[in-house]
């Protein structure tokens, strides 16, 4: 007997894309390696991962629109680079904030303090 399941995609996730960052990390302290990093949208995780080795990470998460944040648990970012135009770090160095719009950045080197 063969049985056919059919699977109907709300509307809704038509409009759903997705957030993605990646790059690498330069430390100094291996301790770096037990943190999370996260992505953060109104102060909610949208996703998680935990750096390599080599400091490299790749994150993805759901997103729909307005600015959201790179965040690191207990390391200050110092500086970093992007192609990706409008990146910062928050106030408080823990956080790089990616604008409204922008769906996939890619840091080539964030260096931590």
């Amino acid at each position: 007997m063969l049985s056919i399941l059919l699977i109907e995609c709300k509307e809704d996730d038509a409009n759903i894309f997705r957030a993605y960052a990646e790059g690498k990390i330069t430390y100094s302290d291996a301790k770096f390696l037990e943190d999370p990093i996260h992505l953060v949208k109104d102060k909610k995780i949208i996703a998680e991962t935990y750096p390599k080795e080599s400091g490299s990470f790749v994150l993805a998460g759901p997103y729909d629109k307005g600015a959201y944040k790179l965040q690191l648990k207990n390391f200050k970012v110092k500086s970093f680079s992007t192609d990706t135009q409008g990146c910062k770090i928050s106030n408080d160095s823990l956080s790089i904030e990616i604008p409204d719009g922008v769906t996939y950045v890619i840091f080539n080197d964030i260096t931590l303090k």
